[in-house]
């Protein structure tokens, strides 16, 4: 049952009397007219039980008023059409001289049911009228009969008691003159008709009014009323009379004709045709009462109107509709309500257990006290977010709603109605929202914000527990590399299975995330020993250290680790993120594939690196960036044919500044772009230069970064660019890295091939300390081989090295390649070198790296057979 209370405005006001009951019998509401008749205020009977607000009166034994009212009640809910009680009694308070007493009224009552659109009882109204004064002004006249039908069989007494008699009619007189203004006022309408064509014995003047006639009493209902008022109520005044039977009409519709020629009017009366039986039994005409209640029915049309809008607008936007009777203990669901859990009209029953046993188990404890909270008073109304079993065993977020519309007398609940609306849709987007600003697309991990809010968390409960925390950062080494020469598409395939290895490194309880690029962090909780966080370090090595099998290709990579601990390390996350980040770059410069631990050193060394980094950005427009040259020495002849550019840094303040501490940090802020093209234009110079002096095409090797190798917009094309200044390809020799062969893609094939046609030669640098790639050097025309200066150190003391400077020396000739040894320091060293075959010496024996202007003295030196000795000379 679902009662809106907008119906209060209209019903409150009307003159008539109103009391609205439940299904249950429950007072819902009352009229002011209904209140003031009975004496009663509206605060202690609203939540009643009919009968327990207006109790029998024990004294009065001949009427059954509670046991006459339910039964009517009850005919009327079953029936779903009005009952009428002919009349009972009750008594109401009244004011007298000696104080308030009880008068008892006699009072007919009409119980009218108010269908919902469905056709089914939503509530009751009981229409009670009060006809005290009608039954006392028949009273009067049938006791003024007997009287007078009393003194004509004493006519011989007359004179005797004439006097007597005549005070007593002026009583009755006076008495039937107060009746009858009474009856005339009465706000219900009262006619007696008599006889078979029903001549108007009384009509009152409420019945004058609804009619609008006047004139009346003494005609025939036919001569009163015209044929389109008569239609239909002639015929219940015949069959009433010709009957005996009383008839009850609720609502019934009639046609009025305001004045003699005025308009035709639609009006709706409850009425009652009762007949009036003589003591022989026969009819002899027909009382007739009742009231207008075309306002009531117009209210009540609008507010069916407005409840089946409300309704409808409900169903509409798909919100089920459900109903408490907490007395009994059954919840009446809207047909909506049992569709969107997937159930038909009877297959769900009425009881609140059943509801509350499909509430998903996380959530009932939580739903159950905000609901117990709104029905004991601390909150005004209940509204939850929980999910509901389905019949098909899924389950849906629903979005509940409700208040309590009744209480008794002392607040206790009655009656709750609410609404339930499926918010899946809106929980799945919210959740789907949530999880895109929290995990990363690519791989599923916790991204930065996650990662930020976990460690914030873990540092918490380690302050309470005091246990350990250990913070890992890891870079993955060379994944660039890989991600310029594969394509985006390998690399984030690359980024996903490093992702997966790293988890299958720690427990369940530990969190990795990627917090961007190849970053990752993993956080250990509820450490007690080291010796746990130095175990993950080394299997995440090892796990990054296996080949990764990306489609048709096959990529190398190892990782960098940084370390630290709460509370040992730092005191809050972002001192720990900042830490395991230097600790990682420490473990990178360190030679990569390894894990460092954070030491308060490695702050002043990572602001000593940023400050580096910022003064680097103006080395190059500041003239402190030098170019360099040594010279590559053909070992049987002793001759310099070749040079290598080499940049140096002589920063204002610390001076000269090792390669490997600005190189880094140019790839890494993408400042080694201008630098190499500035390296380069350099070195093109210088062998236009020195071409010219030897009268031969000079080669100087130039490094080329894999950073700045793999760009996809360079600034300047080596190869175009020597063509334009007029210069031959074989003037520049690229020197590259062995790990760029190594995860090489079709892009670094082409780009070798565009140096190939151009007559550029390339070397590769540092061969032998990185992964093998023999297997590359024939399918990427690799002219030189350059032995890493490690293998050259060790050779004349260390058998093993000098095997390898030997066995790299014999398959590059078998390939095809020239080499180039690099570090020799000593003779004897190249003695072992010419005697293997190496075709190329560079070093320290034959001279450090020097400026151009050096360089060039001692080309033009050799050129007339001297060799100056550079050696403790040149920086």
């Amino acid at each position: 049952m679902t009662l809106q209370f907008d119906y209060k405005t209209a019903l409150r006001v009307a003159p008539n009397l109103y009391l609205c009951l439940s299904k249950e019998f429950i007072i819902i509401d009352a009229n002011d007219a209904y209140l003031q008749a009975v004496g009663r205020r509206r605060e202690d009977i609203v939540g009643l039980h009919v009968g327990a607000a207006f109790p029998d009166n024990p004294a009065i034994t001949e009427y059954r008023n509670l046991a006459l009212l339910t039964e009517s009640l009850e005919r009327a809910l079953k029936t779903g059409k009005a009952d009428f009680i002919s009349m009972i009694r009750y008594g109401v308070p009244c004011a007298t001289a000696h104080g308030q007493t009880f008068e008892e009224r006699y009072w007919s009552v009409i119980h009218t049911p108010i269908l919902d659109a469905d056709g089914k009882v939503e509530f009751l109204i009981q229409n009670p009228v009060d006809i005290t004064d009608m039954l006392k002004l028949k009273q009067a006249a049938k006791k003024a009969e007997l009287e007078s039908n009393a003194l004509l069989h004493v006519r011989g007494n007359i004179f005797r008691r004439s006097q007597a008699l005549e005070t007593k009619n002026r009583n009755l007189d006076a008495e039937l003159t107060t009746l009858r203004r009474l009856f005339d006022h009465a706000p219900a309408f009262i006619a007696i008709l008599r006889g078979p064509e029903h001549v108007f014995e009384l009509a009152n003047a409420a019945y004058h009014e609804l009619f609008r006639k006047t004139d009346v009493i003494g005609k025939p209902i036919r001569d009163v009323l015209t044929e389109t008022e008569a239609r239909g109520y002639v015929d219940l005044l015949d069959r009433v009379y010709a009957s005996g039977t009383e008839y009850v009409g609720h609502a019934s519709q009639v046609i009025v004709q305001r004045g003699q020629d005025g308009p035709l009017e639609e009006l709706y009366v409850d009425f009652i045709f009762q007949p009036i039986v003589e003591d022989d039994g026969r009819v002899s005409g027909i009382f007739v009462q009742g009231q207008d209640v075309s306002e009531t029915m117009r209210t009540r049309d609008e507010l069916r109107a407005s409840n089946q809008r409300l309704r409808l607008a409900l169903e509409g936007s798909g919100d089920g509709i459900w109903d408490w009777n907490i007395v009994r203990n059954e919840v009446t669901y809207s047909r909506r309500w049992k569709e969107m859990l997937g159930y038909g009209e009877e297959e769900i029953s009425t009881s609140v257990d059943e509801w509350e046993s499909r509430i998903y188990p996380d959530d009932r404890e939580p739903t159950l006290f905000a609901l117990q909270a709104c029905l004991d008073g601390k909150d005004s109304s209940f509204s939850r977010e929980y999910r509901l079993q389905c019949k098909d065993g899924s389950s849906k977020w629903m979005l509940s709603r409700a208040v309590v519309v009744a209480r008794d007398s002392e607040g206790r609940p009655l009656r709750m109605t609410g609404t339930m609306t499926d918010v899946s849709e809106k929980r799945q987007s919210e959740e789907r929202i949530w999880h895109h600003a929290n995990f990363d697309a690519l791989t599923g991990l916790p991204n930065r914000r996650l990662f930020r809010d976990r460690l914030e968390n873990e540092v918490r409960k380690a302050q309470r527990s005091g246990k350990h925390v250990a913070l890992l950062f890891i870079d993955l080494d060379r994944f660039k590399e890989v991600n310029d020469l594969l394509g985006h598409d390998i690399g984030d395939l690359l980024l996903t299975q490093a992702a997966r290895r790293l988890g299958d490194c720690v427990r369940h309880s530990d969190t990795v995330a990627r917090l961007g690029g190849d970053e990752f962090t993993v956080i250990l909780t509820e450490l007690d020993t080291m010796a746990h966080v130095e175990g993950i370090a080394q299997k995440i090595l090892a796990a990054l250290a296996e080949p990764f099998r990306l489609g048709k290709e096959v990529a190398y990579l190892s990782g960098s680790v940084g370390i630290t601990m709460y509370p040992a390390d730092a005191a809050t996350p972002e001192e720990l993120v900042r830490n395991a980040d230097q600790a990682m770059y420490v473990a990178k410069q360190a030679g990569r594939n390894q894990f460092s631990y954070f030491t308060r050193s490695m702050q002043e060394e990572a602001h000593h690196r940023l400050r580096l980094s910022g003064d680097l950005r103006h080395a190059l427009n500041a003239g402190q960036l030098k170019v360099h040259y040594q010279p590559v020495v053909d070992l049987t002849s002793g001759c310099i044919v070749k040079a290598e550019a080499l940049l140096r840094w002589h920063h204002p303040g610390l001076g000269p500044v090792d390669p490997s501490r600005f190189i880094p940090l140019a790839e890494e802020s993408g400042m080694i772009h201008d630098i190499g093209n500035w390296v380069f234009t350099q070195a093109a110079a210088c062998s236009e230069r020195w071409s010219k002096i030897l009268g031969t095409p000079f080669q100087i090797g130039v490094n080329k970064s894999p950073v700045q190798f793999l760009s996809h917009s360079e600034d300047i094309n080596w190869a175009s660019y020597l063509r334009h200044v007029g210069l031959s390809g074989q003037s520049i020799a690229v020197e590259i890295t062995e790990g760029l062969l190594l995860n090489a893609s079709q892009t670094v094939a082409d780009k070798l091939l565009e140096y190939r046609d151009a007559g550029m030669q390339v070397a590769l640098d540092d061969f032998g300390t990185g992964y093998s790639s023999m297997a590359y050097l024939k399918k990427f025309d690799i002219d030189y081989l350059k032995i890493d200066q490690s293998f050259v150190r060790d050779m004349t003391v260390n058998e093993g090295d000098r095997a390898i400077a030997e066995s790299i020396i014999m398959m590059a000739h078998r390939l095809g390649l020239k080499v180039i040894a690099e570090g020799i320091e000593t003779q004897e060293q190249r003695d072992l070198l010419t005697a293997a075959g190496c075709d190329f010496g560079q070093g320290y024996l034959f001279s450090r790296p020097a400026p151009a202007e050096w360089f060039e003295r001692m080309l033009i030196d050799q050129q007339h057979k001297t060799l100056p000795d550079t050696r403790d000379g040149m920086h």
